[in-house]
């Protein structure tokens, strides 16, 4: 209901036709609709973190994983169920912040955390030179959705294809690795 409407023109009683059950049922597990919102971002986000941040943490190839956690990522983010949700997210999060703030912290912050712990691992074996893992996930994610994410977010363009993608994350790689590759 709400990919279909829209935060605000979900209505509580089209949510709760949709799922089958009575509004007091609803009010039961969640005081409002803001909160049941929040909980199904949260969930989702979550969900596409774990999903997402999947590799081998012991592996040593950083270009291997970069590039799976990359084209994954964006494979991601084109979905049209998944822009058309980040959309909802952002529209609804002026009024209500704290389910941008779920948003973010289920998903973005979670990849991030998971990112950056393999970054530091890598810089700890002297594979990649880096003082601030956190800031370096933060850059190669937003390197890998360069030139992707808004367009599509915006409605400006087509999905990219397979190729654009490879090509977006292969550039994002060498850009990090040239910042935080340790020196031959």
């Amino acid at each position: 209901v709400f990919l279909e409407r829209g935060f605000d023109g979900a209505s509580v009683g089209d949510i709760v036709r949709a799922a089958g059950i009575s509004k007091g049922t609803l009010y039961a597990y969640f005081p409002s609709k803001e909160k049941l919102f929040e909980t199904l971002v949260f969930e989702d986000k979550r969900k596409q973190a774990e999903a997402l941040c999947v590799f081998d943490e012991a592996d040593e190839d950083v270009g291997r994983v970069l590039t799976q956690l990359g084209t994954s990522m964006n494979e991601m983010m084109i979905k049209p169920e998944h822009v058309a949700f980040v959309r909802i997210v952002i529209a609804a999060s002026g009024k209500f912040p704290d389910i941008g703030r779920a948003f973010y912290e289920a998903g973005p912050a979670q990849g991030i955390t998971r990112l950056s712990s393999y970054l530091q691992r890598m810089a700890d074996k002297g594979i990649l030179e880096i003082s601030d893992p956190e800031r370096a996930a933060r850059h190669y994610l937003d390197l890998c959705k360069s030139g992707i994410h808004v367009r599509m977010l915006l409605g400006y363009a087509e999905p990219p294809s397979a190729e654009e993608i490879e090509r977006n994350v292969a550039s994002a790689i060498e850009v990090f690795l040239k910042a935080y590759g340790a020196p031959a």
